[in-house]
């Protein structure tokens, strides 16, 4: 196949800034994102229930979703999309109140805190998020943090079938610690009908090039443009 390659990239679906556990603000995120040449980035800070600090209360996530609209009316080269990384509870739910998820561009739901070792209760819990209609992505799916945390064990099979039910896509994260989904899900999931993204989960401007290894990822998945749904404009 022809495999995806980075140019072929228009936009970075995961990013943190100084609203949560970033270090820089949103305009540097942005203007590094440019740099890139990317069409989109979203800003997708850590929600209220991250647990490790510098979480984003529901009234401030307002607040910033009417901050990018103001960067957006003077912005002609990037658009930036008002999203969030919500928390994945034990019982699949995730933060915010409908009203406030469904004002966002983009939803990316990953699992943070309450890791277990029950592999029902892990894929049980993923799934729950999967079928919310305001969830449009799952983050860095089976958690592991290379040579530091083992994936926790998850029916990936029931995860994909789950994704391409509900249309819900899933990720590879390019981050060198994560790499996660790994090329075999990747493919796996690729060939049951998933929308793949790659995105970087970015913390600092320097680290949008981490999407160098999420690239690497997909070819080694096999996975063509056409399988990656972030090399297409944005959508939504």
């Amino acid at each position: 196949p022809e495999l995806v390659e980075r140019s072929q990239i228009k936009g970075d679906l995961h990013s943190h800034t100084t609203l949560s556990d970033g270090v820089a603000t949103l305009e540097e995120m942005a203007a590094a994102a440019e740099a890139l040449g990317y069409e989109y980035l979203a800003i997708t800070d850590h929600s209220e229930s991250h647990g490790f600090g510098n979480h984003v209360e529901a009234d401030r996530l307002w607040q910033r979703i009417e901050e990018i609209k103001e960067f957006n009316k003077s912005s002609k080269s990037i658009r930036l999309l008002s999203g969030s990384e919500v928390n994945i509870l034990p019982d699949g739910s995730v933060d915010y109140d409908d009203d406030l998820r469904e004002a966002l561009d983009w939803v990316i739901a990953s699992i943070h805190t309450g890791f277990s070792d029950d592999i029902d209760r892990n894929t049980g819990r993923m799934i729950a998020a999967i079928e919310n209609p305001l969830v449009d992505c799952i983050g860095h799916p089976t958690g592991r943090l290379i040579n530091q945390r083992d994936p926790y064990p998850l029916d990936i099979e029931r995860v994909i079938a789950a994704a391409v039910e509900h249309d819900t896509m899933i990720e590879i994260n390019s981050n060198p610690r994560r790499r996660d989904l790994n090329e075999i899900h990747a493919r796996m999931a690729a060939e049951a009908g998933v929308k793949i993204v790659i995105n970087t989960d970015a913390h600092r401007p320097e680290t949008l090039d981490f999407i160098d290894y999420g690239i690497a990822t997909a070819r080694r998945a096999w996975l063509t443009a056409d399988q990656v749904q972030n090399t297409r404009s944005w959508w939504k």
